[in-house]
């Protein structure tokens, strides 16, 4: 019964170095690199206005909770999307991405 069994067949020994499965000699794929590698650069500091910038995502944070808890609270959507002058929530969002807007000008 358990004479038909054949046993595993040991793994291929390894290759000499230099050689390969096609008899070549030369490695694709891969990249020599030297012992030491200097550090790679930092990225360039962002320009432009720390403050405008804070102020703004501030703004464009402060607009969107604000007309969540007015859309959600209230008269709904329509107290925001009502024709003719945006409602105050709108109108903060859009002052936040017109500060973000003018800080992007003057880098």
């Amino acid at each position: 019964m358990f004479h038909s069994m054949r046993m595993p067949e040991p793994p291929s020994k390894p290759q000499p170095s230099g050689q390969d499965d096609w008899g070549t000699t030369t490695r694709q794929g891969y990249e020599d690199r030297p012992f030491y590698q200097p550090p790679k650069q930092a990225p360039p500091k962002r320009k432009g206005s720390r403050v405008l910038r804070t102020i703004g995502g501030l703004l464009v944070v402060a607009g969107i909770f604000w007309a969540t808890y007015v859309a959600t609270s209230t008269g709904g959507w329509r107290d925001l999307l009502r024709p003719g002058f945006p409602s105050r929530p709108v109108l903060v969002l859009a002052l936040g991405l017109l500060v973000l807007l003018l800080e992007k000008l003057f880098r």
